[in-house]
């Protein structure tokens, strides 16, 4: 008897060593696989960060672009009042003009317009006149037929030109030599039919040399003088 006893505590033994082994083995795999599904998950978080990192700044750039190139050019003029184009109605860029014949009526001039008026005869509160590109105040004063008006001297594609703004308030002309950036305001529309306009309904009498000449005609008599300006609502597409 006394030697079946230590046969059965071997036997009991390797039993217990084997289910030890066995156990190790289940957490040695159990924790390679684990670390193996960290590590693949870590590298394709690594690569996607990366992706995403190098196509940030094309993406952006491609969407600031386009966005600019569909908005406005660069070189793009700003209008020279609110709803330039929409409200000049009644006299645009080269019509002809007699006391008889306008669309405004009583008229007291005649000739070829050298300008577009837009219309502001409905709108009470102050419409504030802007620059239509970064530049400087080269005139500014009252004169005959327009009240209150001041000239600008800018650069159209590479070339120097001047616009001229008629019927402004006269208290709010900017000083010759103001220099100024795109879409600043510049002044104020004149109160129609009084002093600060000459006696003239509200509008905006807005006119594009096409050069850097000071001339604040608003109407020429010869039709080929009009090559002196531009027809300014061709300016904005």
């Amino acid at each position: 008897m006394k030697k079946v006893k230590p046969l059965l505590r071997t036997a009991s033994q390797n039993n217990i060593d084997i289910t030890r082994k066995r156990t190790i083995l289940i957490v040695i795999v159990s924790v390679i696989t684990i670390a193996v599904i960290v590590i693949a998950i870590v590298l394709i978080i690594t690569k996607i960060d990366k992706d995403r990192t190098s196509q940030s700044p094309t993406t952006t750039s491609t969407i600031s672009a386009t966005t600019e190139a569909t908005t406005q050019p660069v070189n793009a003029l700003a209008e020279p009042v609110t709803d330039f184009k929409k409200r000049v109605t009644k006299k645009p860029f080269g019509i002809y003009i007699t006391p008889e014949t306008s669309p405004v009526q009583p008229e007291r001039f005649s000739g070829y317009h050298t300008g577009a008026d837009a219309e502001y005869e409905d709108v009470t509160s102050d419409v504030p006149v802007f620059a239509i590109a970064d530049g400087k105040v080269v005139l500014s004063k009252t004169a005959s037929g327009y009240g209150g008006v001041f000239m600008i001297s800018f650069n159209l594609d590479g070339t120097a030109h001047t616009a001229l703004y008629g019927h402004i308030r006269p208290s709010s002309l900017p000083e010759v030599g103001k220099e100024f950036k795109k879409g600043d305001g510049l002044g104020l529309l004149g109160t129609g039919y009084s002093s600060e306009t000459d006696g003239e309904r509200r509008h905006l009498h807005f006119a594009v040399l096409s050069d850097d000449r000071l001339d604040i005609k608003g109407y020429v008599q010869n039709e080929s003088q009009l090559s002196g300006w531009l027809d300014s609502l061709t300016l904005y597409k």
